[in-house]
């Protein structure tokens, strides 16, 4: 071990430090912004593997050291105190919810309960009349959709339908049975459709938001004393995953190319080879290197497309991507570095962060907390868009988000001016 890997580890664990204790400290908070922790935890031991000097697949070139790591540590450890100072402030604030209620009853929970059933159902109808990755391996979780029955319904659900689990954790505290046989059936489907372990993620998150912010003690103390058994299902849960996952790669062997053969270290290249290799090839080219960057903020809108433009090995990959519907991961922070030298990329994060991340967070936990079940469900859905830009670096999704609060806030002001006339 060299002394650059020592510098790596070190950083990691300084981060894990920081991690584990920023969680005790704000555990709600820290839930509602799981998925840039998830995020930092499959990013950081990716890039400690690649800066060790691997080949990458997707960029056709070796790598090697330049500081990946380190950067990216103090990158999440900015995005964390960035946005728990900016929830500090705004909690010094207040503002209007609503429920929706008919002839003086609130009817929120009955009307997402027959949203959640419907849009189920209809998933499941379409899944029933369409080839299944599952079965059929010359399909992907990336080509289910365009062979399914319905594609139209992608555009109307999402690949995934994750507000389905958010739906199901805010009507848990009343309706736990009703609930859990729902979120196992959007498992079982998500499972069908060649989803693998990010449903799994992504559902569980979605359904225990609500339930953490509401009720962030006890959760705590029901994971300290079934903690034994949240370990079993999550490892019968990670078998049935790799035994799935290892049938596929030993069909399809996807990085032959690179003579990797074996599925099982298929499946290790393919968690830490992959996952951080857009961070480590923007880090290295302009924060490193100091290549010549575009100056476009405009980038950011698509910058999944523009960093695959950016580093994919040839014309033949970006081709069979954009036939497959496959993308590479973790287009952000690294897109910034593509655009602005690496301390204005980093305001510019802080400045994203404050005006988009923090507020809209900020805004999802005071409707849950309020009991405005429909208002959340809808600002979570732009949430959960907002929350891939900041990983994906789509941030046209951005647009739906700031568009729901300002007429919110717009709303709010008119009926505040009315009252006071």
């Amino acid at each position: 071990m060299d002394v650059f890997q020592i510098i790596n580890y070190l950083s990691f664990a300084l981060y894990l430090v920081f991690c584990v204790y920023f969680v005790k400290k704000a555990f709600a908070f820290s839930f509602l912004y799981g998925l840039i922790i998830f995020q930092s935890i499959t990013i950081l031991p990716s890039l400690i593997y690649i800066e060790s000097g691997i080949y990458i697949n997707e960029q056709g070139r070796n790598s090697y050291f330049s500081w990946a790591t380190v950067i990216t540590c103090a990158y999440f450890i900015i995005t964390l105190l960035t946005l728990y100072l900016s929830h500090k402030s705004l909690n010094k604030y207040d503002f209007r919810t609503f429920t929706f209620s008919y002839k003086g009853k609130n009817v929120e929970s009955f009307i997402l309960k027959f949203i959640a059933v419907i849009v189920l159902s209809l998933l499941l109808f379409n899944a029933a009349l369409s080839p299944l990755p599952l079965f059929d391996m010359s399909l992907s979780r990336f080509t289910y959709w365009s062979n399914s029955r319905f594609p139209f319904l992608n555009t109307i659900f999402g690949n995934t339908a994750s507000f389905i689990p958010f739906i199901l954790g805010i009507l848990a505290p009343k309706n736990k049975r009703f609930s859990i046989i729902m979120l196992l059936i959007y498992f079982f489907y998500n499972f069908l459709t060649g989803q693998k372990f990010s449903p799994i993620l992504n559902g569980s998150f979605s359904f225990f938001l609500p339930i953490v912010i509401m009720n962030a003690e006890k959760v705590k103390q029901v994971l300290k004393k079934r903690l034994l058994s949240i370990i079993v299902i999550l490892s019968i849960s990670s078998v049935v995953i790799y035994q799935v996952i290892y049938t596929r790669y030993e069909a399809r062997v996807p990085f032959a190319n690179i003579q990797i053969y074996d599925p099982n270290e298929a499946i290790f290249y393919r968690i830490f080879g992959l996952q951080g290799h857009l961070m480590w090839g923007s880090t290295e080219r302009f924060v490193f290197n100091n290549a010549k960057r575009s100056y476009n903020p405009t980038d950011l809108l698509y910058g999944m497309p523009n960093m695959m433009s950016e580093f994919a090995d040839s014309k033949e990959v970006l081709e069979n991507n954009a036939d497959t519907g496959f993308n590479f991961t973790n287009a952000y922070p690294g897109i910034l570095f593509k655009i602005f030298p690496a301390s204005l990329a980093l305001l510019t994060h802080i400045l994203l962060t404050v005006i988009l991340l923090a507020f809209a967070g900020w805004v999802l936990r005071k409707f849950i907390e309020r009991n405005a079940k429909i208002l959340a469900v809808v600002t979570f859905q732009f949430y959960i868009w907002l929350l891939y830009a900041f990983t994906m670096g789509y941030f046209y999704k951005v647009f739906f988000m700031a568009v729901f609060l300002i007429l919110y806030f717009t709303f709010l002001n008119i009926i505040k001016k009315r009252q006071q006339a």
